[in-house]
């Protein structure tokens, strides 16, 4: 694992004061993605009669791991343009990872696939992100920029 890696993508994790509050911390960050965790509590509690996680929670890891693994690739934090979370179990209490992972890289988006695992490595939700990536501040003079509408590259 680099220590490079490893060391933003937690200075990026913990400027967040709602990743703070949910106690996420990166787990591992390299070329390949990155994986982020979080102890399980009662305040993450949706349905106090079967002690599930809120799909809120869940979807918050999955957006922050596909994220976060963008930000890894281009240097910053980028806003989430589209977002879509399967939930293929209900999460008990226990500890959750999220593992995120860019799919593809464009000049304008790109696009991260993330899982959220419980203890015993089940597979509790996944999705899919769309993030835009930021442009230069200023393209050199006489540079050609793209047309609205051209599409990634």
């Amino acid at each position: 694992m680099s220590s490079t890696a490893f060391t933003e993508a937690s200075r990026i994790v913990n400027r967040s004061p709602l990743n703070r509050w949910l106690g996420m911390s990166v787990l591992r960050a390299d070329d390949n993605g990155i994986a982020l965790g979080i102890r399980w509590r009662e305040e993450l509690i949706s349905n106090p009669d079967v002690r599930s996680t809120h799909g809120g929670i869940l979807a918050t890891l999955i957006d922050a791991a596909g994220d976060y693994a963008v930000a890894l690739k281009v240097g910053v934090p980028v806003p989430t343009i589209d977002m879509h979370v399967d939930f293929h179990r209900m999460a008990k209490p226990g500890d959750l990872r999220a593992e995120g992972q860019v799919i593809h890289l464009g000049r304008r988006f790109a696009t991260a696939h993330a899982r959220v695992l419980d203890t015993e490595g089940n597979l509790i939700a996944s999705g899919r992100a769309l993030y835009l990536v930021p442009t230069p501040a200023s393209p050199a003079p006489g540079a050609q920029t793209p047309l609205a509408g051209q599409g990634d590259a």
